[in-house]
């Protein structure tokens, strides 16, 4: 068995079946991660007694920490108390407590309490409970010789919230207790691939320094852990090995913190009291979406510009017709024209504009699907430049946005120092 190994088995049809994504398990990962660890193993087993039963027997024979969620409702096809029952050979036990706080909730939503849901208040003896604030279904946390188990319901909001006032605890609390302290630092990069981040720093990497690699959404967060037996020390050793790491890596990394592409834009924008604006194409919006989703956007954003057709790039940016014609939409002297006119009629700082193929049709051999031109026009500089992201329309779209905001940080990066 590895030490400090973590598992999680979720449950249920929907997810087996692909109509539900298992966003539980995205969301441990993410806060184990964030804290230093890793979830080493993950089980997904339907709305079946013994398969549950199976796969607490599998998790138990090689993991600690043990995570389940699902099957905690009132219908027949929630069997996870069943299946803890049968594991761990204990009997279900009624707690009265439990099922008053639940008629309570019933009560408060206005609803009305049914007799199955008592089954919600039964507990394998000897079990702790788990608290549900926002829900009816509590969990569970019950101990073995080798493992401990927290059992959840299936739902993605009250697993966060019963998450952090369980099992994230009592990884904090082993974390402290442990001899060799770790301390560890997130950094957040866009434009380069995951095998590519890899190849630069996985020479950094020993037996004291641990690099951990997330992609997510076209970015890779990189996880940095060090150890040693004092905090102090194992703080210096991170800092020497996040220097070497940023060195390598240069402007590809945006930020250190739980913090987007957009909200850093916005960020560094609002320091630097730099108004922007957007005209968009391909992206419908998109763009001008992510920014103003950041709390402070309006100290910045001027105007979000949408012009789809070529009509609209006319009448609105005043796009020239020959250009259109000439050249076509997605084009690098559409772009130019779009992204300084754009900054002239809203008398923005900073402008930036999109045009692409997005598919699946539309496009040519000369500009498949999937081109985009991108401009951004800042004091004196504009630049466009051409880009291919294939794929789907969203993932075209998400891209584009991103490499957008990433292109904006790094003019206005370099033009500050």
């Amino acid at each position: 068995m590895k030490r400090n190994s973590i598992e999680i088995i979720t449950t249920g049809e929907e997810l087996l079946s692909g109509v539900t994504q298992d966003s539980n398990f995205f969301s441990l990962a993410k806060e184990v991660f964030d804290k230093g660890f890793k979830v080493n193993y993950q089980q997904c087993v339907g709305d079946n007694e013994k398969d549950i039963v199976s796969a607490l027997e599998i998790a138990s024979s090689r993991s600690n920490y043990i995570l389940i969620t699902g099957g905690l409702g009132p219908t027949d096809d929630d069997l996870t108390r069943e299946a803890a029952s049968t594991f761990f050979n204990k009997k279900l036990v009624f707690n009265k407590n439990e099922e008053i706080k639940i008629k309570k909730i019933f009560k408060t939503r206005k609803r009305k309490y049914s007799k199955l849901n008592k089954k919600q208040a039964l507990f394998p003896e000897g079990s702790k409970i788990i608290k549900n604030s926002i829900g009816t279904a509590p969990g569970f946390i019950i101990k073995n010789k080798r493992s401990k188990f927290y059992f959840y319901p299936g739902v993605p909001r009250e697993f966060k919230t019963m998450l952090k006032d369980s099992f994230l605890i009592d990884l904090k609390n082993k974390k402290t207790k442990e001899s060799n302290i770790t301390f560890s630092k997130m950094l957040r990069v866009y434009g380069l691939s995951e095998s590519q981040v890899a190849e630069k720093i996985r020479k950094y990497s020993s037996v004291n320094n641990y690099i951990g690699y997330r992609p997510y959404n076209y970015e890779i967060h990189i996880r940095l852990i060090s150890s040693h037996n004092k905090l102090s020390l194992a703080k210096k050793r991170n800092l020497i090995l996040e220097k070497k790491v940023r060195k390598e890596l240069g402007m590809y990394v945006y930020s250190e913190s739980d913090v987007s592409l957009a909200e850093t834009v916005v960020q560094i924008l609002n320091k630097r009291k730099i108004s922007i604006t957007t005209a968009e194409s391909c992206t419908g919006g998109m763009l001008a979406n992510m920014i103003t989703n950041v709390p402070g956007a309006s100290k910045c954003f001027q105007y979000g510009f949408t012009t789809y057709s070529n009509k609209s790039k006319e009448k609105i940016l005043n796009i020239r017709s020959s250009t259109l014609l000439k050249y076509g939409a997605v084009s690098q002297s559409c772009v130019r024209e779009m992204v300084n006119k754009s900054k002239d009629i809203s008398s923005a700082d900073l402008s930036v504009a999109v045009s692409g193929i997005a598919g699946p049709g539309g496009g040519t051999k000369e500009k498949p699907v999937g081109t985009v031109f991108i401009g951004i026009s800042y004091q004196d500089k504009t630049l466009v430049k051409k880009f291919f992201f294939p794929g789907s329309r969203d993932m075209f779209k998400l891209r584009t946005c991103l490499t957008s905001l990433d292109l904006v940080r790094r003019m206005i990066l370099l033009k500050s120092n």
